[in-house]
């Protein structure tokens, strides 16, 4: 995409409207006002009664008609989960290998396989969505909202659905959905990121209250607070990594896992002042879940996590069979207490015959 393109999306945002060209026909679509928004959840609520009360099923009840023709399972929330993770892990190695244009044009290749994949086993639960009271309240909630911010252009009066239905207007619409990835775009360019640093870091800068600004807007703030932090950060990443969405997701990915992880060592520290345990030579925390174990495990220093690792695999050879005393590195230290017991024994006795 070329700047006109965004530049295009960024005034439609600043403007909060949609502007349609429809042969002779050109309409402004406008974003809610707060009053409009208010109105229409009596709408959905009229909407919702009246599905429920003609006995469409609620969206709870869908669940089970999506296992019984197996179109979706709680498995795929799991799986979902599992692609999340790596999707994650993903971007991190592509801040970490950022340099390394081969492996990341792959990583960025198989990124976009991923996501593909976490959309479409999302979108199996959501399948028959439009089917319960809450897709016929939303969807008739938002026709109504469409009727009522649908305008002329060339004299602002409320247009009368003469030559286009609200249906088909709906679907029109819905597909000139400005997409997240535009607005970080824009976010972070000329030329709003010149009017952002013109002292007006608030909503303010649309010239409308607070409460009526529109989703995009809220979104372009959103993206431009979080590109300010950055480039504060004490450790804020290069330009290149900043204008590629993939490395900076792995940036900040890497500065929240750090900022966790000090956090609890934090903990930790605090723990271990306990006059009870300050002088262990191990501390054993319990975990919540698997990932409080992961937590837990990465607190340990490199020599640490080798002995838990020999340990384990000591143990597992033994088929568990084996006393705390048999550790290899339980011997060793017992070993070494000795050899030292031994040695101040002997310095003592010198000191006796003087």
């Amino acid at each position: 995409m070329d700047d006109v393109y965004y530049e295009k999306i960024l005034y439609r945002i600043l403007q909060g409207r949609l502007r349609l060209r429809l042969g002779d026909l050109v309409l402004f679509v406008e974003e809610p006002t707060a009053d409009i928004i208010e109105e229409s959840f009596e709408i959905y609520d009229k909407a919702y009664k009246e599905a429920y009360y003609n006995k469409v099923p609620i969206k709870e009840e869908l669940l089970d008609i999506l296992i019984d023709n197996n179109m979706w399972s709680p498995l795929d929330d799991k799986t979902a989960e599992k692609i999340e993770k790596e999707i994650e892990e993903m971007k991190l190695q592509a801040f970490e290998k950022f340099y390394d244009t081969r492996f990341l044009n792959s990583i960025k290749m198989n990124l976009r396989k991923k996501e593909e994949d976490l959309y479409k086993t999302k979108k199996k639960k959501l399948a028959l969505d439009h089917t319960s009271c809450e897709g016929v309240a939303s969807f008739s909630r938002s026709l109504w909202v469409l009727n009522h911010t649908t305008f002329y252009a060339k004299n602002h009066k409320a247009y009368d659905w003469q030559h286009l239905t609200v249906h088909n207007l709906f679907d029109l619409y819905m597909s000139k959905q400005i997409k997240y990835e535009s607005i970080r775009y824009i976010s972070r360019k000329d030329p709003w990121r010149s009017m952002w640093s013109l002292g007006k870091k608030s909503c303010g800068i649309f010239n409308r209250d607070l409460m009526d600004t529109t989703k995009d807007q809220h979104t372009l703030c959103h993206y431009s607070i979080m590109y300010d932090n950055i480039y504060e950060h004490p450790n804020s990443p290069n330009d290149k990594v900043i204008n590629d969405d993939d490395c900076l997701d792995g940036w900040m990915i890497k500065q929240r896992r750090e900022t966790e992880k000090n956090k609890k060592q934090q903990e930790v520290d605090a723990l271990t002042k306990n006059s009870k345990i300050a002088n262990s030579q191990e501390v054993f925390l319990m975990a919540r879940d698997q990932e409080s174990a992961n937590e837990i495990y990465n607190l340990n220093n490199p020599h640490a996590k080798n002995l838990v690792k020999q340990r384990e695999q000591q143990i597992k050879n033994s088929e568990g069979n084996l006393n705390f005393k048999e550790l290899i590195d339980i011997k060793q230290d017992i070993a070494v207490q000795s050899h030292q017991q031994a040695l101040q024994g002997a310095k003592t006795k010198g000191r006796g015959r003087r």
